[in-house]
């Protein structure tokens, strides 16, 4: 079973049908649009290609475990933001006197009038939905894509070497820090060790026992990778890819469909503010 954010070899369409060009180059096309959308309902449009993608990769649905934490832990900020949206020339597309009709609204001294508005609800909305929609696509692209696939495709598309090897290390390094996590917190746990406790403080006392060995199989980890690099060569010459960007008539598809997605979106915010609130 495949730890989190690592590679696993299954034969599903994902991770068999579609070259990697074709799917790095569509999981960027979404990012990129759900980054340009601010409407919480064009946005809701592309969770439903999500869930497709998620059922078909059969991706472990315990990865979405630390999406919903980021939603979680990113609410407070988020909400705090989102009562200063009660200007109402922000607001492109919606009405602006009902975009800022006052809920729960308040004056204050130095930062003005705040509060929580119908605006700034569709706005706080956006923000949690687009941050489940990156996370969450980038989940089905790591977990439907190897770390060597990756890599060949970079080295074809002429990315710099120095790049293509960060992107390669990190996407190995992750899941091996999450063995290794556990590995120690097993091992802390057999010994009576717990974290969790009421006292702030006393949490960051009991921590001790596992930041100490974390730190050192961290640099342990760190120098075998070194090694591994001047064993390997990196630097010494030019690296080619073992295998070239073959797209088949599927791949062009997707490409086209993707393509037309961002496109469409970048024309639609400039001619008719489609997907900004």
């Amino acid at each position: 079973m495949a730890r989190w954010l690592e590679y696993e070899s299954r034969d599903t369409f994902l991770h068999r049908g579609l070259h990697p060009f074709t799917k790095m180059m569509a999981v960027v096309s979404i990012m990129a649009v759900s980054g340009l959308w601010w409407d919480p309902r064009y946005l809701a449009v592309l969770v439903l290609p999500l869930l497709a993608f998620i059922y078909v990769s059969k991706i472990p649905v315990r990865w979405f475990r630390i999406v919903l934490l980021a939603v979680v832990t990113a609410l407070y900020p988020v909400s705090v933001t989102a009562l200063g949206q009660t200007n109402p020339g922000i607001y492109k597309v919606l009405d602006p006197v009902w975009a800022t009709t006052p809920l729960l609204v308040t004056t204050l001294p130095v930062f003005g009038t705040i509060g929580l508005t119908p605006g700034g609800l569709m706005w706080l909305l956006a923000v949690e939905i687009r941050t489940v929609l990156m996370a969450s696509y980038a989940f089905v692209f790591i977990y439907t894509t190897s770390m060597a696939q990756v890599t060949d495709t970079l080295l074809s598309l002429k990315v710099p070497n120095p790049i293509v090897f960060v992107i390669a290390t990190v996407y190995r390094l992750i899941p091996d820090l999450s063995r290794v996590v556990e590995n120690i917190l097993s091992a802390q746990r057999l010994r009576g060790w717990k974290l969790m406790h009421w006292n702030p403080v006393k949490m960051i006392r009991r921590a001790v026992p596992l930041m100490n060995p974390l730190m050192r199989r961290v640099a342990i980890m760190v120098e075998q990778i070194t090694l591994a690099t001047q064993v390997r060569g990196f630097g010494a010459g030019k690296p080619t890819p073992t295998q070239g960007i073959n797209l088949k008539s599927l791949d062009y598809a997707v490409l086209a469909v993707a393509a037309a997605l961002f496109v469409g979106a970048v024309v639609g915010i400039i001619v008719g503010n489609m997907g900004l609130i």
